[in-house]
Formats: structure tokens, C-alpha cells, sequence
């Protein structure tokens, strides 16, 4: 199972949980409510989520990170410009 945290515009953060081996994917909103979910996907459908869509607009907070992946993150700013934000 992986989590990925989701910034949206007025800094809320979304949630989202996937978990290749159920076949599920849900999002949670700012109140901890499931808001879209998924179920009964196959392992590749889910890779294929977490490679193309989760790793242009989520950070991933299940991956353990070293001081040097902290330091960059905090270098990059975050543009609502942009229209992957919902």
C-alpha cells in the first residue's frame, strides 16, 4: 500500500491510498472523507497510476526519504497555475 499526499489550491491536502494487491485506489479530501474510490483494478492498472498520474501531482509519503530529498523539496515552489491542481 502507498500513500501520496496531494496539495490543492488554499493549501489543502489531499489523500491518496493505493494498494496494487486489493486493486483499489481512493482519494480522501482535507476532512479525511473518501471522495473517489476504485476497486477491483489489476496490479498493472495501479503501477500505471502511481507512474503517470501520482508522480506529477503527489509526493509520495510512503517512500523513505534521506536528508538530501528534504533539502530539494524544500527548494521547489508549488505553482496552482497549474491545471493538474483541482
Amino acid at each position: 500500500m502507498k500513500v501520496w499526499a496531494w496539495l490543492q489550491p488554499g493549501n489543502r491536502i489531499w489523500k491518496v491510498v493505493s494498494d496494487p494487491e486489493n486493486g483499489t485506489t481512493r482519494v480522501y479530501d482535507h476532512n479525511d472523507k473518501i471522495i473517489y474510490e476504485r476497486s477491483g483494478l489489476p496490479k498493472d492498472v495501479i503501477s500505471v497510476i502511481e507512474a503517470n498520474f501520482l508522480t506529477m501531482v503527489a509526493a509520495n509519503l510512503s517512500e523513505e526519504k534521506t536528508e538530501n530529498d528534504y533539502s530539494k523539496e524544500e527548494a521547489s515552489s508549488v505553482s496552482y497555475d497549474n491545471p493538474m491542481y483541482v
